[in-house]
């Protein structure tokens, strides 16, 4: 079976052969590629004016016969694409708020550790150097998880853009189907515009850093644990001592620490990075197909447009 490279290719040599070069990236100029047509075949008796027509009917229902294969397939994509990026927002949304009782418990973990590490000839604790070490990482995979989740802040909008997108192709190869005028096709060529391809770009790259970040915010749940566990074996184990130097704290903060919830956390990101686990792959391989189809339609769309203007001459 002809591969969709080896169709282009063999179509586009004729292009190259008898009239402008085809481009994505270029326009045709209409009444000049008309000139150069009608002026070669003009100069070549052997293609009769006849089968001219007939050879630019054949190639538009070439065309038309990739567009309708692809079209349809592209719109599913861009639903898949819709799904994908519901599930991403949600995610982002539910670990910036997943986050904030986390900073908040190290927060005040890292106040009282500096106020022991102040006063070590009355507390004195081996456990207090890991559990600063903790902290640190902590504190600092927390920073590098802050700007992933502003970068993906977008994805709402990206969302938003691409469903818009997604509708108007729908409806544009709806009326299409119903009138069955390829005339109708080139409408399409704006809607699968650069911008398109940017953005399906941008949700795979996206996607990738979910995911990692994702796994970032497993290690500071594993930090923020184990901070937590050896500020609560300082405490206990330096009974009133640590009680007298605690007067930085105020009713507040007692309930900063909720092991419960940093558990019930743990448990629901180990869930969401399951979720995730695989759709950065099947992201990459969906968007080098999407992309392949868009490009491959915008083609045919250039033959569609030069027919009509042939036909229409």
């Amino acid at each position: 079976m002809e591969s969709k490279r080896e169709r282009t290719t063999r179509r586009a040599s004729f292009f190259q052969r008898n009239l402008l070069p085809i481009t994505i990236a270029s326009s045709v100029i209409v009444s000049g590629t008309v000139s150069y047509f009608v002026s070669h075949f003009n100069t070549n008796e052997s293609i009769a004016q006849a089968e001219m027509k007939s050879r630019v009917d054949d190639m538009q229902a070439e065309s038309v016969k990739t567009i309708e294969k692809e079209v349809p397939q592209i719109i599913s994509d861009l639903d898949e694409y819709d799904q994908d990026l519901a599930q991403l927002v949600q995610q982002v949304d539910w670990l910036k708020q997943s986050m904030t009782p986390v900073r908040d418990g190290l927060n005040y973990i890292n106040s009282a550790t500096l106020v022991i590490s102040g006063v070590n000839s009355v507390v004195s604790n081996p456990i207090l150097v890991k559990m600063s070490s903790s902290l640190s990482s902590a504190n600092s995979t927390l920073n590098e998880m802050d700007a992933f989740l502003f970068r993906l802040e977008h994805l709402s909008s990206v969302k938003e853009e691409m469903g818009k997108t997604r509708e108007q192709i729908n409806e544009l190869y709806e009326s299409y189907q119903t009138e069955n005028d390829p005339a109708l096709l080139l409408e399409l060529e704006h809607e699968l515009d650069t911008k398109l391809v940017y953005q399906i770009e941008d949700v795979r790259t996206a996607t990738i850093e979910a995911r990692d970040v994702l796994e970032s915010s497993k290690d500071v749940i594993v930090a923020a644990n184990y901070a937590n566990s050896s500020y609560q074996k300082i405490k206990n184990e330096s009974g009133k001592a640590i009680e007298k130097l605690q007067f930085w704290k105020d009713g507040k903060n007692e309930n900063k620490i909720d092991q419960d919830e940093f558990d019930r956390i743990e448990k629901e990101l180990a869930d969401s990075r399951e979720r995730l686990k695989d759709l950065p792959e099947e992201m990459a391989e969906r968007s080098k197909e999407t992309i392949s189809s868009i490009n491959e339609v915008k083609t045919e769309l250039q033959v569609v447009r030069l027919a009509e203007v042939i036909q229409a001459d």
